[in-house]
């Protein structure tokens, strides 16, 4: 193969390859020539033939014909058949408008080619295939043997396997693993060693002191196959790898050690050859490749396909592949299970305006990807032939419809096809699938077989009306603005006897005099007062919490952040039963006395305890228990039996921490303001003047560490439209009952410094029904 290349522009290509004559058997013809001359109509997809002709090649007639497409590009192809299922092939391609330079040299390249057979004494049908061995030694001008390759590597040059670290040598240990991912294909090493003991573990900058002078490196390696032998050379700085070919883990290392160095795969060998900061470090290690199961690696390009046995092959994913290769690339694959094909923001995306047809040949394929595929207009109905297709996905395509054969695939489960040109989708979906993803397509509707999907995506079309039940697909993504024209999405209550009337005025700081002439006086003294109306409308009526000692368990019922509530009476602490079938705690956020702080807000309960507690901050599962009874019947903290390790989530229980309470206006955050107030877009830019009046308004000696009824700091939409997207309703009809912040004297860390909030429907807070509260966590 070779290519001619130009300010990174690939103005040629031209390859060479040994094919099977079988090939052109999926083509019409009554002789090999005819078949051959119509795979050339097919190969790079529409093309118009201008000539055939005929060349002396190695002493054998070679058929060429030659074609042009419509996009302005032009063909070259040649077969010369060696015997009854073997022949040599050349395709070349450029632009139209260079053919007069390229065609002489395409033909002088095709001329060149010698074939170590003896052309003089069969005919063309009868050609001997040429020995593999041979060939290689005349393309190397030696002949290799077995015992050439054994054990050559660079280091160490005594054979001997080695780990050296600056003038330690530590020793190999009999821990190591080498093998090919199940899941993701790539090739797992991992190596482990001894320090020595002239290290001492308490005083030395290499090893921790933790790991019992047990030190090991792990690398992932990716685009390292060749003949069964992994082969690749990678640099690493600082633990780092720019190529994403391969990523590497270390322990027993001190924190500060960072690996340096040159990392090869070579004749079964694995080679270290840098620094540990300032440490030169080498090491060789033999690894076992001749147990490696290729058939669970990810074939990456067409170079490595070219060194393995066609059976091996059953994950390939090329990147940027040269079109014109693709069909003699696949047609042998015919175990593959996994095919992706991947054009990012390519030139040679251009060429690729069909599926290669030897994909039908694919008969196991479970799972094919098309990304990038700029030029192609349509999926070819014989896809529906591949009856083991579990997953199709296609993106950025022309295709404007999927055809109904294609639909009644047998097992097809996921169909991902967004940012296509799709206009419709045929009513007949397949029986099994699970998932369609159809954003960012033309589609003005769906059909009414879509409800009863587990996952559906239509975000980003020009829907006009929606089938009904679409709501209640349980992994619906769309819009929330087209959720409430397009469904009903009105919301039913926690109870589902629907909701009750409230004044949504007592959630506004302006219903509250004293708030009001705050907000007014520090709008005035911020220099805002052009946002004056905006600011009054959102402003909330919200309520300050913030920690202040450790609380000790002497008091039940008071205001409490972290370690453990005191529960109603014959309340157990709440729980659930993992995947494991084990039962586990829920975590304990907070309990708020709703009588300590009646006089600062008037839309919670008057009287009673509000108790918060979710599953994990992986699964912010909520759970809002109220008690409304007296303080002295609650079970005190200091006398529950939980342990740390029945909690399900790894914190386990935070530092318990009593709190103080305080009123102030709560505006709202000004980051994606255009989107969310789009009265106070302006303010988003004015970052000093908006810090001065959020400042100015905090609560008196009181820091908003936690609140309630406030806003709350999101990248995107609100906490009110989470729970919409969830829950339905309308945002407005939501409010924050609880926003958690993260806190270091409860060791309150949401992920990175984030908040968790509780939301509930405000008609649900009317009736005191705390069973449908939404919870989620941001951060940064």
């Amino acid at each position: 193969m070779a290519e001619h290349r130009k300010d990174d522009e690939c103005l040629s290509y031209v390859s060479i390859s040994l094919e099977e004559l079988s090939f052109y058997d999926f083509y019409d013809g009554e002789d090999l020539l005819a078949r051959f001359r119509e795979s050339c109509l097919d190969l790079r997809g529409e093309v118009e033939v201008i000539a055939d002709k005929t060349l002396l090649v190695a002493g054998i007639t070679s058929n060429i014909r030659i074609a042009q497409s419509p996009e302005g590009s032009f063909f070259y192809f040649g077969l010369v058949p060696v015997s009854n299922e073997y022949g040599y092939t050349i395709t070349g391609d450029c632009k139209i408008g260079s053919r007069e330079f390229y065609e002489p040299l395409f033909d002088e390249i095709w001329q060149s080619f010698q074939y170590f057979g003896n052309p003089a004494a069969t005919t063309n049908e009868q050609h001997a295939v040429p020995d593999a061995g041979l060939l290689k030694s005349q393309a190397t001008g030696r002949e290799d043997t077995d015992q050439d390759n054994k054990n050559v590597v660079t280091f160490p040059a005594d054979g001997n396997e080695m780990w050296q670290l600056g003038k330690y040598t530590f020793t190999l240990t009999g821990e190591r693993q080498c093998y090919i991912s199940d899941g993701g294909g790539e090739l797992y090493v991992k190596i482990e060693a001894l320090a020595p003991d002239t290290i001492d573990p308490e005083n030395n900058d290499i090893i921790n002191s933790y790991s019992d002078r047990k030190v090991y490196l792990q690398f992932y390696f990716k685009g390292i196959y060749n003949a069964g032998i992994p082969t690749g050379r990678f640099l690493f700085g600082q633990d780092e790898n720019s190529s994403h070919l391969t990523y590497m883990w270390k322990g027993g290392f001190q924190y500060s050690q960072q690996l340096s160095a040159e990392v090869k795969l070579e004749n079964g060998w694995l080679l270290i050859d840098g620094k540990f900061n300032q440490y030169p470090v080498k090491v060789a290690v033999r690894l076992p490749v001749e147990s490696l199961v290729w058939e669970n690696y990810r074939f990456m390009s067409t170079e490595e396909v070219s060194t393995a046995t066609p059976d091996i092959v059953r994950q390939l994913w090329l990147t940027d592949p040269y079109v014109g290769i693709l069909e003699e690339t696949i047609y042998p694959l015919t175990q593959l299970r996994t095919l992706s094909i991947d054009f990012p923001d390519s030139k040679r995306a251009a060429d690729f305006t069909a599926i290669p047809k030897a994909v039908k040949r694919l008969k196991e394929l479970k799972d094919l990807t098309l990304r990038g595929v700029s030029a192609l207009d349509s999926l070819p109905q014989w896809l529906g032939d591949l009856k083991k297709l579990e997953t199709i996905r296609l993106s950025d395509s022309r295709v404007e419809g999927i055809h109904p054969f294609i639909l009644q695939l047998p097992v097809l489960k996921k169909l991902y096809l967004s940012d296509n040109q799709l206009q419709s989708i045929h009513p007949a979906l397949p029986e099994n699938l699970e998932t369609l993803v159809l954003s960012n397509n033309r589609l003005t509707s769906v059909p009414q077989s879509v409800t009863r999907l587990q996952c559906l995506n239509i975000e980003r079309n020009p829907l006009e009306h929606l089938p009904a039940g679409v709501e209640n697909i349980p992994g619906l993504s769309l819009e929330l603005e087209k959720k409430m024209t397009l469904l009903d999405y009105s919301y039913k209550g926690a109870d589902g006897q629907g909701t009750i009337p409230y004044n949504d005025s007592r959630f506004y700081a302006k219903s509250d005099p004293d708030l009001l002439r705050l907000l007014e006086d520090q709008i005035s003294a911020a220099g805002l007062d052009r946002f004056r109306a905006g600011l009054t409308n959102r402003t909330r009526k919200s309520v300050a919490l913030e920690t202040t000692e450790e609380d000790t368990y002497l008091e039940k019922g008071n205001h409490r952040f972290g370690g453990l509530p005191d529960l109603p009476p014959g309340v157990s602490y709440p729980s659930f039963i993992d995947a494991y079938g084990q039962e586990r705690g829920l975590q304990f956020i907070a309990q708020i006395n709703c009588e300590a702080i009646a006089h600062l807000q008037d839309y919670l309960p008057r009287t009673g305890i509000l108790y918060f507690f979710i599953e994990d901050q992986e699964d912010t599962v909520p759970k809002v228990l109220y008690y409304d009874g007296a303080a002295s019947n609650l079970q005190s903290a200091k006398d529950l039996k939980i342990e740390r390790d029945f909690i399900y989530d790894d914190r386990g229980i935070y530092k318990p921490f009593r709190a103080v309470s305080g009123k102030y206006p709560g505006i709202p955050y000004m980051y994606n303001a255009y989107s969310l107030w789009p009265e106070l877009t302006d303010m988003e830019e004015m970052y000093d003047e908006t810090e001065r009046l959020k400042n100015g308004l905090k609560a008196d000696s009181v820091e908003p560490v936690h609140s309630m009824n406030s806003y709350v700091f999101k990248q995107h939409d609100t906490p009110e439209m989470d729970a919409v997207n969830v829950k339905k309703g309308k945002p407005e009809e939501w409010m924050v009952l609880l926003r958690a912040g993260s806190d270091n004297k409860t060791g309150f860390q949401f992920w990175d410094m984030g908040e968790i909030y509780f939301v509930i429907h405000k008609s649900d807070l009317q009736k005191k029904d705390f069973s449908n509260v939404y919870c989620g966590l941001e951060s940064s």
